[in-house]
């Protein structure tokens, strides 16, 4: 929810927009413009990758604005349109099944499109996935924020017929519509849900014995979502450390990230690949020998450029892996310093 009393109209939330080149007066225009409800043409230039909020130094979350003129508006998708993507990712039936344990991981959509990344003992425990635990965010990329808020209390009702204490999200959009936005919605959230980077840190620290530190320098995707939890990017820093691994300091990274622009695919804003250049490089040019990711989509979206720049792309949950023997490293490029 955008908090207008704590919006002291600084524009720091589009003048440091990785998307949006402004100045401070006109974004401070743009901003009072868009409090009283008119449309500006921030709506079309936003792509959706809530940077904002966590720029945003009173935490007024600018995005739930953008995101609601958005919908108002038909920026990306007409309301029939919507109503169409909203029936094919909808659940309908009942549910019938589903384990029953104290701790599980849900895999969003992934257990069926990326099944080869949640693979060996780490992820040996109940899981549940497909349409009936859809966290929905995707439809707050899509400019209709109002399907996100509508399915996200099914979405929490049926994690919790499990009995679950701890829900282990595979997806960091998961864990996003988890830990902030559902309590934001206010629906209450009966168990607690874990980052994927908590759940591998805790079962490296269980098994410290059998690590063999990879002495590897990476650079790190910050996704899109995690602008949502930025509080659990400890957690991150904290695996790469006890797994030998090297977070190399780059420009795009940390609050300064670039999400990996394939969004602009789906919002038809043009080509993603020089931002994608630019965020490749930049990691090359920082000494990393490798991209670690930690959403599927990023790895998907970044694979094509990252492969003609020679820099792999590895899956968060591999680094883990590969710190416990289970997986060879793979071949890593060489690392290019400016």
């Amino acid at each position: 929810m955008f908090k207008a009393d704590l919006c002291d109209l600084c524009g720091d939330c589009l003048v440091k927009c990785p998307w949006i080149k402004v100045d401070k007066p006109q974004a401070v225009e743009w901003m009072k413009a868009m409090m009283a409800g008119q449309q500006t043409s921030v709506l079309r230039r936003c792509i959706t990758c809530f940077a904002c909020n966590e720029i945003c130094p009173t935490k007024a979350n600018p995005f739930d604005l953008i995101a609601r003129l958005q919908e108002q508006y038909d920026v990306f998708n007409s309301k029939e349109i919507a109503k169409l993507e909203e029936a094919n990712y909808a659940f309908t039936k009942t549910l019938t099944k589903y384990p029953s344990s104290e701790r599980i991981m849900t895999a969003c959509l992934f257990q069926k499109t990326h099944p080869h990344l949640m693979q060996g003992q780490l992820y040996d425990l109940p899981r549940v996935s497909g349409k009936p635990y859809f966290c929905w965010l995707l439809f707050g990329h899509w400019g209709v924020e109002s399907i996100q808020k509508k399915h996200a209390r099914e979405m929490v009702d049926r994690l919790a017929l499990t009995g679950a204490k701890e829900v282990i999200c595979f997806h960091d959009d998961c864990y996003a519509m988890l830990a902030t936005l559902a309590p934001g919605y206010g629906i209450e959230v009966p168990f607690r849900p874990v980052h994927l980077s908590e759940y591998l840190l805790s079962r490296l620290q269980q098994h410290r014995d059998r690590i063999k530190p990879l002495n590897i320098s990476v650079a790190y995707q910050r996704p899109c979502a995690s602008r949502l939890t930025p509080v659990k990017e400890h957690f991150v820093d904290e695996l790469f450390e006890l797994a030998g691994v090297t977070r190399v300091r780059r420009t795009y990274d940390r609050d300064g990230a670039l999400c990996c622009a394939n969004i602009k695919l789906l919002l038809g804003d043009g080509d993603p690949r020089p931002d994608q250049e630019k965020n490749i490089l930049d990691a090359k040019q920082s000494g990393a020998q490798a991209m670690v990711c930690l959403c599927p989509m990023c790895l998907d979206g970044l694979a094509a450029v990252a492969s003609v720049h020679g820099l792999p792309l590895i899956f968060l949950g591999d680094i883990a892996r590969m710190a416990l023997g289970e997986i060879a490293v793979p071949a890593l490029g060489g690392a290019e310093r400016a």
